[in-house]
């Protein structure tokens, strides 16, 4: 007999593992990888890039500027700008929203304190007549179309999202291929238990095949349980072979008396000079040795009936 590697539950269970970790991983590089090639394709912008169009606002245009000529035009759309009066008590203009606004006021006051999410930076720049405005922008990668960041979560969530779904898929692939693998191991064991208890012939039963060192164990116990019943099925058949020959061979034998006792009571009972009495006991001889051989012919007829087990040659 062939012998094959076996590779134990534990190592399937490790093997498991690894593979999970290692896709994970691979997951993981592809997951960086696409975030550069969507900046390197243009569909993202770098994280500095705000940053950079708000200095170049600050050194370039807005020392230029009064509050009348000022143009939110010349601006970048990922610059958020404010603009106070002299004194810096009133907002003459602003683009952006409630939640921003608020963050610009305080940080305009002096009041640092930490929030959830983005941190915003800013910038300051003094208009020639006196106006200041300030810049608000986030260190991090948007989208390059302006339509994407209105109905668009921001790039980071939605590349975090990108990521959680691949670890899952990824984890969910592994998950099933090790279970499917585990799921045939189990399939074998399974059909070999079932046609044991089938009681079918030995031979024609295949407990070979599984690759994990436990199952292909506990296919050889069950084996060895299958030839175990089949021997006590193969003694259990040869003694009630043997008993059947007995009956047979015993109402064989008790055949030829019974048969000599009710000739020689039909005998006697031709004879016209015998009491009542005599007639009354030949009659029960008679009707005895009937039930007698009834019985006989039944019990040969029962016995003779094929046995349930099969014989194994």
């Amino acid at each position: 007999m062939e012998k094959r590697k076996l590779i134990s539950l534990r190592a399937v269970l490790l093997g498991y593992l690894v593979q999970t970790a290692v896709s994970c991983i691979v997951a993981a590089v592809l997951w960086f990888l696409l975030f550069f090639l969507c900046i390197d394709s243009g569909w993202l912008l770098p994280a500095n890039r705000a940053a950079r169009v708000s200095n170049e606002a600050v050194q370039n245009i807005l020392p230029y500027r009064t509050a009348k000529t000022f143009d939110p035009a010349e601006l970048d759309p990922l610059c958020r700008y404010v603009l106070f009066d002299a004194e810096g008590n009133t907002v003459l203009a602003t683009n952006m929203d409630r939640s921003h606004l608020q963050k610009a006021m305080r940080e305009w006051a002096g009041d640092l304190r930490w929030e959830i999410g983005y941190e915003q930076y800013y910038l300051r720049a003094r208009l020639q007549d006196g106006t200041v405005c300030l810049l608000q922008f986030d260190y991090a990668v948007p989208y390059a179309d302006p339509t994407l960041r209105d109905i668009l979560p921001d790039v980071q969530t939605m590349h975090l999202i990108l990521g959680i779904f691949l670890l899952v898929g990824v984890v969910a692939w592994s998950t099933h291929r090790s279970g499917a693998f585990l799921r045939r191991e189990t399939a074998r064991l399974t059909e070999a238990s079932r046609q044991v208890a089938e009681k079918r012939g030995i031979e024609d039963i295949d407990f070979t095949g599984a690759k994990v060192r436990e199952y292909d164990e506990a296919l050889r116990a069950l084996q060895l349980m299958g030839e175990e019943l089949t021997d006590s099925l193969q003694a259990q058949w040869e003694m009630e072979h043997r008993q059947r020959e007995s009956i047979i061979q015993l109402s064989h034998k008790l055949k030829t008396p019974l048969t000599v006792i009710q000739g020689n009571a039909e005998l006697l009972a031709e004879d016209e000079g015998m009491t009542g009495e005599q007639k009354a006991q030949l009659d029960a001889i008679l009707r005895s040795t009937g039930e007698t051989r009834n019985y006989l012919t039944r019990i040969r007829a029962e016995v003779q009936t094929p046995l349930k087990y099969k014989r194994r040659t």
